[in-house]
């Protein structure tokens, strides 16, 4: 599973760099249905992932840390929720924060 979430990242970015170099209305919105599809999809292995979730290990406050593999999952499902958010914004012209500048 993490090494499809980072295949799956792969695709988003290959999705941003088609956008950042042909800039256009049609190309921002294939790029945000592209999006809530990748960010669709990440959420469905978030919640599926079968393996181990916290590791044995306990520090100093005795909190259970995430593992290694299950940590990739998360971090790629929030990031790519936000860059979702800020397509979102950016498609609705409210804030061109992800494309403004190369």
């Amino acid at each position: 599973m993490p090494l499809l979430t980072i295949a799956i990242d792969a695709v988003a970015a290959l999705l941003y760099y088609f956008q950042l170099n042909n800039p256009g209305s049609v190309q921002y919105l294939f790029g945000l249905v592209g999006q809530i599809i990748i960010t669709i999809v990440l959420i469905v292995i978030t919640f599926s992932y079968q393996g181990p979730r916290l590791s044995r290990f306990r520090g100093e406050n005795f909190v259970r840390p995430f593992t290694f593999r299950y940590s990739i999952i998360i971090i790629s499902m929030v990031l790519n929720a936000l860059l979702l958010f800020l397509y979102f914004l950016n498609y609705l012209g409210i804030n061109p924060v992800v494309f403004s500048a190369f």
